[in-house]
C-alpha cells in the first residue's frame, strides 16, 4: 500500500516536472502536482511506516517467544455460526478451548490471514500449530 503513494507522489512529481518545462502552464497543474507529492508522500510514509513498525512488533514478540502457542483442528464453519457483529471466521479448536479468528480480505492487516475458507493453504479439519500474539497470527504451520 504505501508503493501507491509513492506512484502518486511520483506522478505528481512528473506533472510538477512538465509544468515548468511549458511556459503557458496551468495553475491548476502546478496545484494538482503540488497536491499529488504532498498526499502520495504522506501517504507512503504513514501508512507504510506504520504497517512496517506492527511487522516490527510481531517479528520481536516472535524471537522473544512472548506469543500464545495454539494447537488443534480448523474449522471454517464453526459449530453455532459465526458473530455477525465481528463477521465471518474461523475457529482452531484446541482441546476444551476454542480460537476464533475472522477472515480478513485488508492488504493492510499485518500477520497471517485468511480471505475465506479455504484459502491459505488451511482446510477444514487441517491440523495447525500457530503463534497467537494479541488476537494476531504471527505464525502457523500446517501438519501434512
Amino acid at each position: 500500500m504505501a508503493v501507491l503513494g509513492a506512484a502518486v507522489a511520483a506522478v505528481g512529481a512528473g506533472l510538477g516536472a512538465y509544468a515548468r518545462r511549458r511556459p503557458g502552464a496551468s495553475p491548476m497543474i502546478r496545484i494538482v502536482s503540488t497536491s499529488a507529492i504532498v498526499f502520495g508522500g504522506s501517504w507512503a510514509l504513514l501508512v507504510g511506516g506504520g504497517l512496517y513498525a506492527q511487522h516490527a512488533q510481531l517479528r520481536e514478540d516472535l524471537r522473544a517467544g512472548s506469543f500464545v502457542r495454539v494447537e488443534g483442528i480448523v474449522h471454517d464453519t464453526p459449530p453455532g455460526g459465526a458473530n455477525e457483529d465481528v463477521g465471518p471466521s474461523w475457529v482452531v479448536e484446541a482441546g476444551e478451548v476454542a480460537h476464533w479468528y475472522r477472515y480478513d480480505r485488508s492488504p493492510l492487516a499485518v500477520g497471517y490471514r485468511r480471505s475465506a475458507p479455504g484459502t491459505g493453504g488451511l482446510g477444514n479439519g487441517a491440523r495447525v500449530r500457530i503463534a497467537d500474539i494479541g488476537g494476531r497470527i504471527a505464525r502457523v504451520e500446517v501438519e501434512r
